[in-house]
């Protein structure tokens, strides 16, 4: 049956497979982005086949609550976020603003609306304090290390609060490493491989550091999951990854047999973080016993994928 899915970010590197998906199964899907990082290109196809696109931002409580009121969705998936990480550090008011004022001024708006729709928000692996061995849902401890992830956090204490005192059903996937083609920030795998694809010499930071590392396409997979789940009434947090972890030398040398390049790493202060913990990796044990859920693109076939398209060509990624 088709539901009307409303989906903030909805034109960003994870929020436009996602609506991809739930349009081709069937669903009524509207997105609401203000084109900060996306783009109307990423969504084509799809804008010419019924999803509608509101340009605005979430923080705009008064054009939020009137698509909410006109359109009545069954559920929003909440992606809207400013979620690079040195970004975010360099501006924290600008985070806290978009992704801690803004998730609470949606909710707020769909408290409004006649019908209060179900919630998906995607949180990160950000919030779990620096651990070993592969963060649980429930065992693992919160304690963000930067801005970013005090902001995910945040956001999902308001999220719960919000869920407790609207009876909403509310689900929260806190996504890993999330890679694949077309990205909007420089993260890590683009940086890498836009540098192999014109240079010999690699400018990077620490490359001992370990990440899960999960496809877009897995990652929206697992999305749409959670939103049927939702949809029936659960409340639940679930961890979004592939429960492996690979360091940077891992991700250069992969690189470098598919560009069929020798690559050379030289060390850049410039771009070692302040704070960057060793290991970042999934237990999904929960996604996949109550979501049926698992990811199936292999990493370096992923990344075999992401080669040919590492950013998003019309966007300003520097």
């Amino acid at each position: 049956m088709s539901r009307k899915i409303l989906v903030t970010g909805g034109c960003g590197f994870v929020g436009a497979p996602l609506v991809r998906l739930l349009a081709d199964r069937g669903d009524e899907v509207l997105v609401y982005d203000d084109l900060s990082r996306g783009t109307k290109e990423r969504l084509r196809e799809c804008l010419a086949n019924g999803v509608r696109l509101v340009v605005a931002d979430v923080r705009d409580s008064a054009r939020i609550g009137e698509v909410l009121r006109e359109q009545s969705p069954d559920l929003v998936v909440h992606l809207a976020a400013m979620h690079f990480i040195p970004d975010c550090d360099a501006h924290p008011d600008s985070c806290l603003s978009v992704n801690v004022a803004g998730t609470q001024i949606l909710m707020d708006a769909m408290a409004d609306s006649e019908s209060t729709p179900a919630l998906v928000y995607a949180s990160s692996a950000a919030v779990y304090a620096p651990a070993s061995q592969p963060h649980s849902e429930i065992e693992s401890r919160l304690a963000p290390t930067d801005v970013y992830g005090c902001s995910k956090l945040a956001g999902e204490q308001l999220v719960s609060a919000f869920s407790g005192r609207t009876r909403t059903a509310c689900g929260m996937a806190r996504l890993f490493n999330v890679y694949g083609p077309d990205e909007t920030n420089p993260h890590l795998i683009p940086t890498v491989i836009r540098q192999a694809q014109v240079e010999g010499d690699l400018r990077l930071g620490n490359l001992k550091t370990r990440r899960d590392y999960v496809f877009t396409e897995d990652v929206a997979r697992a999305l749409a999951l959670l939103v049927d789940a939702t949809l029936e009434g659960d409340t639940t947090v679930c961890n979004v990854g592939t429960g492996d972890a690979h360091t940077g030398e891992e991700v250069v040398g992969i690189v470098g047999r598919l560009v069929g390049k020798e690559l050379t790493v030289l060390a850049d202060p410039t771009r070692t973080r302040p704070s960057d913990r060793p290991d970042l990796c999934a237990d999904i044990s929960w996604a996949r016993e109550h979501l049926g859920w698992t990811p199936v693109v292999p990493f370096e076939e992923g990344l075999r994928r992401t080669v040919d398209r590492p950013v998003g060509a019309e966007v300003g990624w520097r």
